[in-house]
């Protein structure tokens, strides 16, 4: 219901801005008429407007160019002070080679990336963020996808195939400007987070596990991108009966680059687990993973980047600890776009001709 009366509601506030477009050029072309001097020169017209001296057809009437500016001018007009970021932090492939080091005790547990033998790993990774910042805030939202298959080479059996890497986390926030800095700024957060995977495990069930954090941020620094400590909490409907744990969790991201074309990308981050409702035998101490690459640009967004990353455990109450470290080089894509500034600076570089046309 929600959903349906906010679509209603955006539809209605299109169909009246589209009528004021329509009346407006009604009066721009009333006034060409009656003035050679302020005649309005076709090309700006055209651009501005939108119109054709070409008569309308039934398709044009019914969804016309001039309709869709409209809807676009109003939206941005009612979020003036806002900016609409689409980053996309990672769309990658990766070819790389794993070792594992692990103990039976690791291997009878539900991480994919213990549950392996040494392999050539060919996979997808996607990492897109999209944010909403208003002067003293922001909201954020992220969807992380990763998936592959690996190519088993045991020493006494022939190659198989397999899964890894089998993960989906969707997260949503909110961080309060408190303090701006120089570069960037700093303030409190929340953070809603939810994680599953694509497949099931051989045991026939699925991780999946609903996370909360509250904490402070600092985000859009020189070399910084992100750095947070927060307290978690984290509901585990994996297995019934369910299970809640309390962290503490810290994380980074930053950037360095070198030069134009050539940069490193860090990304980190610690849980530390102190509390839980329900203990499982499986249930782990921390969990940590650390990320290192080299971004090289070859062309327009996409970079070879060769990479390492570690993913580290310890199941609580095991004396040996379990490490996943991958390197390999990877095709990848990134790119940030600045939406609804790249629109408006648009439409008022067209408003200025329109107007400059008119004097």
């Amino acid at each position: 219901m929600v959903v349906r009366f906010f679509i209603i509601l955006i539809f209605s506030s299109s169909l009246l801005t589209a009528n004021a477009q329509i009346n407006s050029k009604k009066e721009i072309n009333t006034q060409s008429q009656l003035s050679d001097d302020n005649e309005l020169p076709t090309a700006i017209q055209d651009k501005v407007l939108n119109t054709s001296s070409t008569p309308y057809t039934t398709l044009d009437k019914i969804f016309p160019n001039y309709y869709l500016e409209g809807v676009m001018n109003g939206f941005i007009d009612t979020i003036e002070n806002v900016l609409l970021k689409i980053d996309i932090r990672r769309i990658s492939l990766d070819f790389s080679n794993t070792s594992i080091n692990v103990t039976q005790e690791y291997i009878d547990d539900n991480i994919n990336q213990f549950n392996s033998d040494s392999s050539t790993i060919v996979g997808f990774n996607a990492d897109l963020a999209l944010d909403y910042n208003f002067t003293n805030s922001r909201f954020s939202n992220r969807l992380l996808m990763e998936y592959g298959l690996i190519l088993l080479r045991p020493r006494n059996a022939p190659r198989t195939k397999t899964e890894t890497s089998d993960n989906i986390v969707f997260t949503i926030g909110y961080t309060r400007k408190s303090f701006m800095l120089k570069n960037g700024f700093v303030g409190p957060f929340v953070d809603g987070e939810y994680q599953t995977e694509f497949t099931r495990n051989s045991n026939g069930t699925k991780n999946q596990a609903l996370r909360y954090k509250a904490g402070i941020r600092m985000l859009d620094g020189k070399y910084i991108d992100e750095l947070y400590l927060a307290g978690v909490g984290e509901i585990d409907f994996s297995l019934k009966p369910s299970s809640i744990r309390g962290a503490i969790e810290t994380g980074i991201r930053a950037k360095n680059p070198i030069t134009d074309n050539i940069g490193v990308v860090y990304q980190a981050f610690w849980r530390q687990y102190i509390g839980y409702t329900n203990f499982r035998s499986s249930d782990l101490e921390y969990n940590a993973n650390f990320g290192v690459r080299l971004d090289v640009s070859i062309y327009e967004g996409f970079a070879l980047s060769p990479f390492v990353s570690a993913r580290f455990a310890k199941i609580k109450g095991s004396t040996k600890h379990a490490s996943n470290i991958t390197t390999g080089v990877a095709l990848l894509f990134s790119s940030s776009i600045n939406a609804i500034s790249n629109i408006k600076s648009t439409q008022d570089e067209n408003l200025k001709s329109y107007f400059k046309s008119i004097d």
